[in-house]
């Protein structure tokens, strides 16, 4: 039996622990961290046909390597609250990152819909309601 796929949610996960990362930047300790959050072990290559997780890994890497060169004579308060500040801009940096790929996607669709065809109307008309079966 092959690995879960990946959700979105494990996506995120997988993405927001690489914002928060401090520290030396392995896949093997990454892995292994993230085996612990999600409870399943994932494969270096299986990681990498995500594209956030990929843009979040390369990012992080990239600061690790500068806060390692940067950390060395701050004092421990410094250096944790620089740590904190330099995780929220990774966090906003990726984000925009993301957004502007979606915002690129929309475009794209738009553009293949009106080719299409397909009306503003319909696009923004609302989705179906479907009723779920409780559970009891």
């Amino acid at each position: 039996m092959g690995a879960r796929k990946m959700t979105d949610l494990m996506i995120n996960q997988s993405v927001m622990l690489l914002d928060g990362w401090a520290g030396k930047l392995t896949w093997d300790l990454y892995l292994e961290a993230l085996e612990v959050d999600i409870g399943h072990r994932y494969t270096k290559a299986a990681m990498l046909r995500h594209p956030r997780i990929k843009d979040a890994w390369d990012h992080a890497k990239e600061r690790c390597r500068d806060s390692d060169r940067n950390m060395a004579a701050k004092p421990p308060e410094v250096a944790l609250m620089h740590t904190r500040n330099s995780e929220l801009e990774q966090r906003v940096e990726r984000l925009t990152r993301e957004n502007q790929r979606l915002l690129e996607q929309f475009v794209r669709w738009a553009h293949n819909a009106s080719r299409r065809g397909v009306s503003l109307e319909e696009l923004e008309r609302p989705l179906p309601y479907v009723k779920t079966k409780e559970l009891s």
